[in-house]
């Protein structure tokens, strides 16, 4: 009996893997095998046999179709969350990005699997206009479960006795209007309390009068909770902000850094700068100048350049040592240029020793003045008896050895060397000369004196 031939169905095969599937056996994502050949030929689809490669296309278009696989570890790390969620406890305080600056929250990131929120309550209108996506702020934690309550502060419109009890126990600031003055400190406006602030707890350092806070919207931190009677405390929010700035300084110095800074006290062993966040800085009286001759010439306000030489990080109160000195070029540097062998010069003693005194020809620079090296008319024994310090000389130099950093000068020889030199003076000076040995740097003086007047003549 003759039955008509079955049209082959020419449209595309993606809407018939799902059939051929079932059909064959096969799964998605398996590929033929020999094992599967005989199970191939038994294979009769409605639109007739086809080859074993087009079933083999329709598979690898399904697996080329399909999403590529995914790493859960990878997106994990590559979205930051491999560290653990820290726990939040109420009065925590943390730094988050803005995220979000629409509807009646501000939405902060602060590493949670929820944002934090802050009510817009708590920022006044010229904060929120300057408040940005990406910014970082700090915050208190209130709520620290589900998504984190967080808070500025707690504002005064919305405090009770409870409230304020809840932030004494949590440490989160609460936010007041400083009214008055009484005997002990000041009052501060408070729903339904009085709140008392003592002179000691509302600044940090210097007491400032109080025409600079009566009438002021501060933040406090809530001491104690008397009945009615609430204790506050400014100085405690002030020193934790200082501490964290410091801290923040702390991590950015590191020791041979130069930094233009201020001069904030002066001590007859020292100056104190201020290296920010209220960090300072001491730069003792042997760092502040090469010169010993020169006093301590600095006020405060004054900005100097400085050189950090010391840091010390460990501990409540971080030491930090700078120096003035170390910053400017060494004196010492082109010495045997400024001052060569024979040179007259004019300086300062600055000192006085049983061997002789030392004189000041520059800022930096000092020399030996020996004691036979004083006068040629009588013998000194001691400096003192014909110097006293801050007494001006005038001296030859007779030895510079600027690796060592020392210089010898003599008055004997720059009077000598004003003068024609007589025979006693040559014998003394140039005695090595006429044996052959090496000159001394006297003799060398005095025959370059010499030469030069015969020149003259």
């Amino acid at each position: 009996m003759w039955r008509p031939r079955p049209r082959r169905d020419t449209r595309p095969l993606q809407g018939h893997h799902n059939f051929i599937y079932h059909w064959s056996g096969f799964s998605a994502g398996e590929t033929l095998d020999k094992k599967d050949e005989q199970a191939w030929q038994a294979v009769r689809l409605p639109f007739g046999p086809g080859p074993k490669e087009r079933l083999e296309a329709i598979l690898e278009e399904q697996r080329q179709a399909a999403p590529p696989e995914e790493n859960f570890a990878e997106l994990l790390e590559s979205g930051g969350y491999t560290r653990p969620f820290a726990r939040l406890e109420p009065g925590d305080k943390v730094s988050g990005r803005v995220v979000s600056l629409d509807g009646p929250n501000v939405l902060v990131d602060v590493g949670q699997r929820s944002e934090g929120w802050i009510p817009r309550e708590e920022f006044r209108p010229e904060e929120l206009e300057r408040l940005r996506i990406g910014d970082t702020i700090e915050a208190y934690v209130v709520r620290g479960t589900g998504a984190p309550r967080l808070s500025r502060a707690m504002l005064a419109r919305s405090l009770d006795l409870q409230t304020l009890v809840e932030a004494s126990r949590t440490g989160v600031p609460v936010e007041g209007k400083v009214s008055g003055q009484n005997k002990g400190g000041y009052t501060v406006d408070l729903p339904g309390a009085r709140g008392f602030v003592p002179f000691s707890q509302m600044d940090l350092g210097t007491r400032l009068p109080p025409s600079d806070h009566i009438g002021k919207v501060y933040r406090f931190r809530v001491m104690e909770v008397r009945g009615r009677d609430v204790v506050l405390s400014r100085a405690a929010l002030l020193k934790e902000e200082a501490k964290a700035k410091m801290a923040e300084v702390l991590s950015t110095i590191e020791e041979g850094q130069v930094m233009r800074v201020p001069v904030v006290k002066v001590e007859s062993f020292g100056l104190f700068v201020d290296l920010g966040g209220g960090l300072h800085g001491l730069v003792p009286r042997s760092e502040i100048s090469f010169s010993r001759s020169e006093d301590v010439k600095f006020a405060v306000g004054d900005q100097v350049t400085v050189k950090l030489i010391h840091v010390e990080r460990g501990g409540e109160r971080p030491r930090v040592t700078a120096s003035i000195k170390a910053a400017q070029d060494d004196p010492w540097g082109d010495v045997p240029e400024r001052f060569p062998v024979g040179a007259i010069v004019r300086g300062k003693v600055t000192r006085l020793a049983p061997y002789g005194a030392f004189v000041e020809v520059a800022p930096g620079v000092e020399a030996l003045l020996h004691v036979s090296e004083i006068s040629a008319a009588r013998e000194v024994r001691s400096p003192g008896e014909v110097l006293r310090q801050g007494q001006e000389v005038t001296c030859a130099i007779t030895a510079v050895d600027a690796a060592a950093r020392r210089m010898s000068v003599s008055i004997k020889a720059a009077e000598a060397m004003a003068n024609e030199p007589d025979a006693a003076l040559k014998a003394r000076y140039m005695a090595r000369a006429s044996d052959g040995s090496e000159e001394t740097a006297m003799g060398i003086a005095i025959r370059r004196l010499l030469e030069k007047r015969s020149k003259n003549e």
